[in-house]
């Protein structure tokens, strides 16, 4: 038997027929862009999320970008991102103009925290660097601490981004919820994240009207009317389609976050004892939105992968390199960030999803154990 890392068909099996009449009706109203769809969803992750506004774009990293433009980061200024990460905050940050500084991230949670970004802080002074922002990704399903980091940043007088793409509905120790605290905080819909559409997309989050504003123009060629634009923006907008799937799934996101959790608990109390690191988990308030499960293997990750994958296991290694070390971020010359570097040396992520079964995870479980048995 083969098990993915998340299984999507047998995930989106009970909602199908549900989404498939909703696009059907899209299809005879002919509305596929914005609209009435896009914006019933949007309310719905305002909502969610304690915010005033919920503004849908074309990605994830849009969503960053976007978020870091409306909120003025562009040429000149340094923006505090956590090096153990995907390349898409690092990538918005560039793309404005920015400069992105790494900061490493805890061993237990691989968050960024006050701690490691007060370093990179430190050593933006020394370099004459002004920090604009500082963008803390909420990392696997993590929520980073947001009511240290929002005060970090107030003292700063610089924006709090929070990179929330896979991390929706987290909580963190104070029982702050992921994209709440931030002037923005950013989502991706890409289609393996808590929530993910049948496609691609993003949205930005925000209690600030006119920040919402300029995002709305934005994601509209900076257009303020009918072929008028007030300034340079992009072609990213959600379609109607996606945003009908998302509506659809949104209903089912808690039960889906509760099997997942379910899923983490099995495999928490099934590893115990042996010589792997297990995910950092927190009391209530805080919640772990398990987007996925990673594992940290001192010793022969790559043998336990290979391992895996013999029987049929899924396993991917988030991430190979800290963005630190990425051949487009080399000309930067940040320094060695050892948490960083350890997580991308150790860390494996094993199939997890709502779809999972316990009979499938059973296989996963056996396996990882039996190598540790050899």
């Amino acid at each position: 038997m083969a098990i993915p890392l998340v299984d999507l068909v047998a995930q989106d099996a009970p909602i199908r027929d549900e989404a498939l009449a909703e696009i059907s009706r899209i299809a005879r109203d002919g509305h596929f862009v914005l609209g009435s769809n896009v914006e019933r969803f949007e309310h719905w992750l305002a909502d969610t999320c304690g915010r005033s506004f919920a503004i849908t774009v074309a990605s994830g990293t849009d969503a960053l970008e976007l978020g870091l433009r409306a909120l003025g980061i562009g040429a000149g200024d340094a923006v505090v991102t956590s090096a153990f990460s995907f390349v898409a905050a690092a990538e918005a940050i560039s793309a404005t103009g920015a400069r992105p500084v790494f900061c490493d991230v805890e061993p237990d949670t691989l968050c960024a925290s006050v701690r490691t970004v007060s370093s990179s802080l430190e050593r933006c002074r020394g370099l004459g660097l002004v920090v604009k922002a500082i963008v803390p990704v909420h990392l696997f399903g993590v929520c980073a601490n947001l009511t240290e980091l929002a005060a970090l940043a107030k003292s700063e007088q610089a924006a709090l981004v929070e990179d929330a793409a896979q991390s929706l509905g987290a909580r963190d120790s104070s029982g702050c919820i992921a994209g709440g605290m931030g002037e923005v905080g950013c989502f991706s819909f890409f289609p393996t994240k808590p929530l993910g559409a049948w496609g691609d997309g993003g949205a930005i989050v925000t209690d600030d009207d006119a920040v919402a504003q300029r995002l709305r123009r934005l994601r509209v060629h900076g257009a303020i009317s009918p072929y008028i634009h007030e300034t340079i923006g992009r072609n990213s907008r959600l379609d109607s389609i996606q945003a009908a799937v998302l509506w659809v799934k949104s209903r089912h996101l808690a039960s889906w976050q509760r099997q997942r959790a379910y899923r983490a608990t099995r495999y928490l109390e099934a590893f115990d004892g042996l010589p792997v690191l297990l995910p950092a988990t927190a009391p209530a308030p805080a919640l772990h939105a398990w987007h996925a499960f990673v594992i940290r293997v001192e010793r022969d990750r790559d043998k336990l992968a290979a391992w895996l994958a013999c029987r049929g296991v899924a396993s991917r290694v988030y991430y190979p390199l800290g963005l630190h070390q990425q051949p487009c971020f080399l000309h930067l010359g940040e320094p060695s960030l050892p948490n960083s570097e350890m997580a991308c040396q150790t860390a494996l992520a094993i199939p997890i999803s709502a779809a999972l079964t316990d009979a499938e995870q059973d296989i996963v479980i056996e396996a990882v154990q039996s190598f540790f048995r050899c």
